[in-house]
């Protein structure tokens, strides 16, 4: 064996182990991103509900609100009436 056919097989070999390696590596990077995507997706959920809880909080003091000017306008012909 020639000091070459030692040099393509250890070049081999690297080159192999190196593509093994880089295999793994993908395989994990697209686990961690499947994970942060579920998690992102979680939050996004949680931001939604949030918000839902807000609007129908909004909608709830207007509708105080109505009822509030309601009852003043109410008291107000009340008064005039004594």
């Amino acid at each position: 064996m020639d000091s070459y056919d030692i040099l393509v097989i250890i070049l081999s070999i690297a080159l192999s182990i190196s593509l093994v390696v880089w295999i793994i590596a993908g395989v994990i990077i697209i686990k961690l991103l499947k994970t942060i995507k579920a998690t992102a997706d979680t939050a996004q959920s949680a931001v939604e509900n949030v918000e839902k809880i807000t609007s129908n909080f909004k909608s709830a003091s207007k509708a105080s609100s109505v009822g509030s000017t309601i009852s003043q306008i109410a008291n107000a012909f009340k008064s005039k009436d004594k």
